[in-house]
């Protein structure tokens, strides 16, 4: 049985390298606690970055490289400069849901969900196709998937400060509570004999994709109520998880599609 994590689910983190800190700075959907900048960047830079805080009441220290690196953890890829953020966009989905209620209900409403994703880098491209596609947000179980870290951000290019994060303890119960609230739970896989471009997307719906060695986990496989792929006209039986879920993504928000009559209603989830 995995562990779960105890810093898992926590809003405050530390993001770093020079685009991830400005988008942090600017971005409504993150509140910026404190900024570090390594001593060793020029002068034109600290100064750059110092007035972008200053113009949003931002404190910032500058540091010694070591020290700089020994709180990022990632002396590799910090480029000088780190922020202790908290994040504004994330919340549970029980609270999501009861958000959903009501008046609520009528406006249509889409997710992503990943089952057994680790890499950081792949679940940052995700959250950028999730972030582009206008969708309402990324299902996030706290066991089985990273949690939000440096590397995640950096790879979102900055689109994770403006991702609603669903968080669950595990994806199955993530989704048994979103099929409880009329989601409709849709799993993308390779053998199954519909496109996703072909069937027109359920009012509320989730899509889960899962890893390119082992794809979605039983557990979740039992939960679904229909299974769709991506076509593939080369020799490749599936593409990256992160190219996949941006094509999903952008179906699911309808902006990529099918001619009229090639749509077919996607089932709706079975009475449980």
């Amino acid at each position: 049985m995995t562990r779960r994590d105890l810093h898992r689910g926590a809003s405050e983190l530390i993001v770093f390298g020079r685009h991830p800190v400005r988008e942090a700075i600017r971005s409504p959907g993150v509140e910026v606690l404190e900024v570090k900048l390594a001593k060793e960047r020029s002068t034109a830079d600290r100064r750059a970055f110092r007035e972008a805080a200053r113009r949003a009441d931002i404190s910032v220290e500058e540091v010694s490289r070591g020290e700089l690196s020994r709180w990022t953890g990632a002396s590799r890829h910090d480029q000088g400069v780190a922020a202790r953020v908290r994040l504004l966009r994330v919340g549970e989905v029980e609270s999501f849901v009861a958000a959903r209620k009501g008046r609520a209900a009528r406006v249509p409403s889409r997710l992503i969900a990943l089952d057994g994703v680790t890499n950081s880098q792949n679940v940052g491209m995700v959250v950028r196709s999730v972030v582009g596609a206008g969708l309402d947000g990324l299902l996030w179980p706290l066991v089985g998937q990273p949690w939000v870290n440096g590397l995640v951000v950096r790879a979102a290019a900055g689109a994770l400060f403006e991702c609603p994060i669903v968080t669950c303890d595990s994806l199955a119960s993530g989704l048994g509570a979103l099929q409880a609230a009329g989601y409709v739970c849709c799993g993308l896989e390779a053998g199954a004999g519909r496109s996703v471009f072909e069937c027109d997307v359920p009012h509320r719906s989730v899509f889960v994709l899962g890893s390119e060695t082992t794809g979605l986990s039983e557990d979740v496989r039992s939960l679904l109520d229909d299974r769709v792929s991506i076509p593939m006209a080369g020799p490749l039986e599936s593409l990256n998880v992160a190219v996949a879920a941006g094509l999903v993504c952008f179906r699911a928000a309808g902006l990529l599609g099918p001619p009229e009559d090639a749509i077919r209603p996607i089932r709706e989830p079975d009475a449980r």
